[in-house]
């Protein structure tokens, strides 16, 4: 069984519009089922519907610091010292000292933050108590 080809989706979703946010809540709704799957794509959904902006990458694909740090929230500079400082895995394009950056990457740096971020938070509740 061959693998399927990749189509870029040509379409942007605007969460402002609100023909998008209801056909995502209508097929959000329809989605009953508690697979993995079907979890993933309802909270995806649910997000639009409530006027969200969603971005899906591959886990392979590549994006320049300017998204990465857009992905994180913090500053271009701040990627590029996550990069420098060796936290944030990276290649430069041949030739050029442009960097890109695996969507894996940024998502794992991401999700230590605000692992960091929700310990540090447990923390100042328990001092407070």
């Amino acid at each position: 069984m061959g693998r399927m080809a990749t189509h870029a989706l040509s379409t942007t979703l605007d969460p402002a519009d609100p023909a998008v946010r209801s056909d995502a809540r209508n097929l959000a709704d329809r989605l009953v089922s508690d697979t993995p799957v079907e979890a993933a794509v309802r909270a995806m959904l649910d997000d639009v519907a409530h006027g969200a902006r969603v971005v899906v990458l591959r886990a392979e694909d590549e994006v320049t610091p300017a998204k990465a740090a857009e992905i994180l929230g913090v500053t271009r500079q701040f990627v590029d010292r996550l990069c420098e400082g060796g936290v944030l895995p990276f290649r430069r394009l041949p030739g050029s000292r442009h960097r890109r950056i695996r969507v894996q990457d940024v998502v794992d740096v991401a999700a230590e933050r605000e692992q960091r971020r929700a310990g540090a938070d447990a923390i100042r509740a328990a001092l407070e108590a």
